[in-house]
């Protein structure tokens, strides 16, 4: 006999909200036979961006891989004629860029141990128009890539949607 337990909170806790503006997201689609090369490949782009903000990917229908790559804006430029670089003598290889874009950042209590939490972030931003672009989740933390300027209204929306404790 199993015994199963379901948690619900009336409103959902998390630990934290954040939003960050003015970045750039990346998308690199590549075939699926070609994984090993991008990898090689995408150690080198310490040299254009010190650090991602978020990295994602996920093969289509078509054996293709698409790789989202979201980053400090100042440093698309260098980024960017890397890849396009790269990109040129390769067969069925794109590279673009949408900027600016915003990221909005949720962390919390084991999120994979709560059930529904993405359901309710995701249900709350489009309830509210807000865009979604990528999004990627872990352990304890979620990221919604949203268009240029929908940022701060929805860290207001998952402001509201979210009950942070905090401490006296």
């Amino acid at each position: 006999m199993e015994t199963v337990a379901v948690y619900k909170e009336e409103q959902v806790k998390v630990y934290g909200i954040t939003e960050k503006a003015d970045l750039a997201l990346g998308i690199l689609r590549f075939p699926s036979n070609k994984t090993e090369l991008w990898g090689v490949r995408t150690s080198a782009f310490e040299d254009c961006v010190k650090r991602f903000e978020l990295v994602t990917s996920h093969a289509t229908d078509k054996n293709i891989i698409e790789l989202h790559l979201l980053f400090d804006r100042k440093n698309s430029k260098k980024l960017s004629e890397k890849l396009t670089e790269w990109v040129k003598d390769e067969p069925n290889t794109e590279f673009s860029i949408k900027q600016p874009v915003d990221l909005l950042y949720l962390f919390g209590p084991h999120f994979q141990d709560r059930f529904g939490i993405v359901d309710v972030a995701f249900n709350a931003l489009l309830q509210n128009n807000i865009d979604i672009l990528v999004s990627g989740c872990a352990g304890t933390s979620m990221y919604f890539v949203t268009s240029q300027k929908q940022g701060s209204s929805g860290l207001k929306i998952l402001k509201d949607t979210f009950l942070i404790p905090t401490t006296i």
